[in-house]
């Protein structure tokens, strides 16, 4: 369907007189009948009832009349942005973001992003996924930037991946496991060790996840603390408390004491995704997530390859 299919039909369903929307839209009579018996065909599905004296809605029509009224709501607001935009005029953009990401993905999103709109005013917020979602079903940010999903269901809250990357067993450097070269780990030699996790309130989809993980490799794991951010967590490996698994991310920081190895297949990727309302209408957001999924999806450092 085409925009000005959109316009056509909703100028008659608001008018109910083909006459007086043709005047509305600047058409003949005969070529706006022509353009909605196509939509009509395009659809699937008849929009109106129309005989020689009168004109209505059928139930298909009033309902596809909201979406065409949203559609061109939303045309006219990414139409303004961008003239804003073109125009060097300020637009707002507030993000959350879960810590991990300022470690490898997040700048090289904001980079690509700052290049392709300068004048975009960010506020950027870090802050865990239960926080992040809390705030954005409140309006109080345009976008989160979570781990795995969403920690409890939101109506009207869309969540897409913008990355995936490895999962990472973070062990302390005298661990008989970090002695040897290697490339990655199954999950299942973890088996007996102790493990070390950040605070479940940090964590409340990773940490359960990770124990589901362990179970499908065959073993419960025995964990001894979950307490503080993964930071903290690493400087307690570092100490040989135990060990923990991290996504790669936090691979890249200088952790003294720390050796880190990639968990071998089938262990799954850890996904990172952006979260929004539906009815959020800042339309940077979606070219926020557009660049975020590039980058994401197109580098090796994001994904984890």
């Amino acid at each position: 369907m085409e925009l000005r299919h959109a316009r056509y039909f909703v100028a008659v369903a608001e008018e109910l007189n083909f006459r007086r929307a043709a005047k509305r839209l600047h058409l003949t009579q005969p070529s706006l009948s022509t353009q909605i018996r196509s939509l009509e065909e395009d659809v699937g599905v008849q929009l109106l009832k129309r005989d020689s004296h009168k004109v209505e809605l059928t139930p298909a029509g009033r309902g596809f009349l909201e979406g065409c009224r949203r559609l061109l709501q939303d045309a006219d607001i990414y139409s303004r942005t961008a003239r804003r935009i073109a125009r060097g005029e300020s637009v707002p953009l507030s993000i959350g973001f879960v810590p991990s990401l300022a470690h490898g993905l997040l700048p090289r999103v904001l980079r690509r992003f700052r290049q392709r709109f300068p004048d975009v005013q960010l506020f950027l917020n870090e802050m865990d996924s239960t926080a992040q979602v809390e705030q954005i079903a409140e309006n109080r940010i345009d976008l989160g930037l979570i781990g795995l999903g969403s920690p409890k269901e939101i109506p009207d809250m869309d969540i897409v991946t913008v990355a995936e990357e490895r999962l990472v067993a973070a062990l302390p450097q005298d661990h008989s496991l970090a002695q040897k070269a290697r490339k990655s780990i199954p999950l299942k030699v973890l088996a007996d060790e102790r493990f070390l996790l950040g605070s479940r309130l940090n964590a409340p989809v990773f940490n359960p996840w990770i124990i589901v993980l362990c179970q499908q490799a065959g073993f419960q794991p025995h964990v001894i603390q979950e307490s503080g951010q993964p930071i903290t967590v690493l400087n307690y490996v570092a100490a040989g408390l135990g060990i923990t698994i991290v996504p790669e991310q936090f691979s890249r920081l200088v952790t003294a004491g720390v050796r880190f190895i990639p968990l071998a297949r089938p262990t799954p990727k850890y996904r990172y995704c952006a979260a929004r309302m539906r009815n959020n209408r800042n339309p940077v957001v979606e070219y926020f997530i557009q660049i975020a999924q590039e980058v994401g999806q197109g580098g090796g450092e994001a994904r984890g390859d």
